[in-house]
């Protein structure tokens, strides 16, 4: 079994564990928050101080790491967290829940999540640091860019292409053939029937750019 440490300890932080818990691949060590006091515990699992101690943690051996901070509309963080555990030397693995359903060459990339009841279908491509949440369903062929989430119940249709640091909401569906630029949001329960151009708010049935995002 293999060691990882989580870096953060919020709501997403819950489903990581609970996945990782459930098919029995990697030892957690423990979580680092600057918000929770050491020796406090999150699923049973220790805070063991901030990310300062990251160096330390993987100077003892523990050479698998995992961002478990997630990200609504903003990717920042994750974006910051990342490249500092990839500097530190750490190698961040895609976790994949023991209830997702995933096809035939399917591509994950690095620190990517897969939650509990996905379906990640044949020949679909999800770029580094993806979040795919909850129930959500990605059907053939798509390409999902590095840092995006796809939030709980959406459902992106085949051949659908989404860009970097972009946020779809839950329950939102996008269908077959779609592009979604880089840096937008689509709105929770939106129906995308046509591209929707980078930085970006647009929401709506049909789903309309509503802002520009600066």
């Amino acid at each position: 079994m293999h060691k990882i440490v989580l870096v953060g300890a919020g709501g997403h932080a819950l489903s990581v564990i609970d996945s990782i818990q459930s098919k029995g691949k990697y030892e957690i060590v423990g979580i680092t928050d600057l918000g929770y006091e050491v020796g406090e515990k999150i699923l049973g699992q220790e805070i063991i101080g901030n990310d300062a101690i990251l160096k330390s943690v993987f100077d003892s051996g523990v050479r698998h790491a995992f961002v478990t901070v997630g990200s609504i509309g903003n990717s920042s963080l994750r974006k910051k967290m990342y490249h500092m555990l990839k500097d530190l030397g750490f190698s961040l693995p895609a976790l994949v829940d023991i209830s997702s359903n995933i096809g035939s060459d399917v591509g994950l990339g690095e620190g990517v999540y897969i939650g509990k009841n996905t379906v990640v279908n044949a020949k679909s491509t999800i770029g580094d640091m993806v979040i795919i949440n909850t129930g959500a369903i990605i059907e053939h062929g798509c390409y999902i860019d590095q840092f995006t989430h796809v939030g709980p119940g959406a459902v992106i249709c085949g051949d659908v292409r989404i860009g970097v640091e972009t946020h779809v909401g839950a329950n939102a569906v996008i269908i077959q053939g779609v592009n979604i630029g880089d840096h937008s949001i689509i709105g929770a329960g939106s129906i995308v029937v046509h591209d929707m151009p980078s930085k970006v708010l647009a929401y709506g049935n049909p789903c309309k750019v509503v802002k520009n995002i600066e």
